[in-house]
């Protein structure tokens, strides 16, 4: 029954496709920056915590995905913008902690650019239109 709840629909633009491969990557960037950041983060919140904070994330960040281009939840769509704020905020307040952690920095702008691409496919003239149930344009240009 799940299978089938989450299916991909017939007519999902290309936009919406992207969204997709662009929003898993960015989850697998923020693994890494999760695996990286995991100790002090422990040593902050704690073990259990970080534990369930981690995974709340991920499991809202998958959940999301599936429902804006899953089931077509407008808002799910428009509550990727401040689901991606709250990433941002995280950032801003551990950019101290991941520049002294060589690469991290780096993942976490990667992470930030395919959130912020990935978002952006979700409101192309295509996207919009298959979100209010119209038709859309077909071109591969947007």
């Amino acid at each position: 029954m799940l299978r089938s709840f989450f299916q991909e629909q017939d007519d999902t633009p290309l936009a919406v496709q992207r969204f997709e491969r662009l929003w898993l990557f960015a989850i697998y960037a923020s693994m890494v920056v999760a695996i990286e950041m995991y100790s002090y983060t422990v040593e902050i919140v704690g073990k259990y915590p970080a534990l369930l904070a981690n995974l709340a994330y991920f499991v809202a960040a998958l959940l999301l995905m599936m429902f804006a281009s899953r089931r077509r939840s407008s808002l799910a769509r428009f509550l990727m913008i401040p689901f991606l704020g709250l990433i941002l905020f995280y950032d801003l307040a551990h950019v101290d902690v991941m520049m002294s952690r060589g690469s991290t920095m780096m993942y976490t702008l990667g992470r930030l650019g395919l959130a912020v691409a990935a978002i952006y496919s979700l409101f192309t003239p295509s996207s919009r239109a298959w979100f209010a149930g119209r038709d859309f344009p077909t071109s591969e240009e947007e």
